[in-house]
């Protein structure tokens, strides 16, 4: 459904003037710096970001669009304070429980196996790997350091928030397509806010974990978490975790 201001909008008889070209040039730039600055952020000031602007950010977020209007997301948890501070003990406990029991599973493969994975999205994987491990200066045979930055996962890198977000269990692949509309929509409605997020889906492993601590119901799949916060931005310059893009002529193609 259209926002109240869209349907204000069409409901009139009479035809929008032409929006300036000063107004789109300034809709553009601030567009394209609030998408081509997103990195995912894994620094966090201590400081506590208010209720009123994540709703802020989820009120934005809840007009992305989605097939026939369904709006698959069915629930963002936000956890802060005292149970975030539980939820990142227990979380860290099962990681490191899980190395050697391979008792949490996730609700859903997110990768498919390694022997069936495209080289050319293995080789990005791996590169992006090798990003983190080189700005760390983590050498590829040094399991315990590798193990203790990947255990900063499930502390949500220290962020004052960390969001959750699921989706019913009994919808296809097309909804987790609008989900990941939505999941966009949040993290640039953050960024527009001053804060920075970092999704990740790693957290969808330990769901059982989330479940003991919020109400998370047995049709809800856990799809992925975000950590959500002020950027520590001298944190952020000593490690600089820049990771290759993609250029626009090997995604893009015209047919005339």
């Amino acid at each position: 459904m259209a926002s109240p201001q869209v349907l204000e909008i069409i409901g009139k008889p009479t035809s929008l003037p032409p929006i300036p070209d000063s107004v789109l040039d300034t809709q553009m730039t601030v567009a394209d710096s609030l998408m081509k600055g997103r990195f995912s952020c894994r620094f966090y000031l201590d400081k506590e970001v208010p209720k009123d602007v994540i709703e802020s950010i989820v009120d934005t977020a809840r007009f992305s669009p989605s097939g026939n209007n369904m709006q698959p997301w069915e629930r963002v948890y936000c956890i802060t304070g005292q149970r975030l501070l539980a939820v990142q003990d227990d979380m860290l406990a099962a990681f490191m429980e899980n190395a050697t029991t391979g008792a949490h599973k996730s609700g859903y493969n997110y990768y498919p196996l390694l022997d069936i994975l495209p080289e050319r999205h293995a080789k990005r994987r791996e590169d992006a790997g090798q990003v983190i491990g080189k700005v760390l200066g983590i050498e590829r045979t040094d399991v315990a350091e590798r193990a203790r930055v990947a255990g900063r996962n499930y502390q949500f890198y220290g962020a004052p928030v960390a969001l959750v977000f699921t989706i019913s269990s009994k919808l296809e692949k097309g909804s987790w397509i609008d989900l990941g509309y939505f999941l966009q929509s949040v993290t640039i409605a953050a960024r527009s806010r001053g804060l920075e997020t970092c999704s990740q889906e790693s957290i969808s492993t330990y769901h059982q974990v989330l479940r003991k601590h919020v109400p998370i119901s047995d049709d809800e799949i856990v799809a992925v978490g975000m950590s959500v916060g002020y950027p520590d931005l001298d944190l952020i310059q000593r490690f600089p975790f820049i990771q290759a893009r993609r250029e626009v002529s090997d995604i893009l193609e015209f047919h005339d």
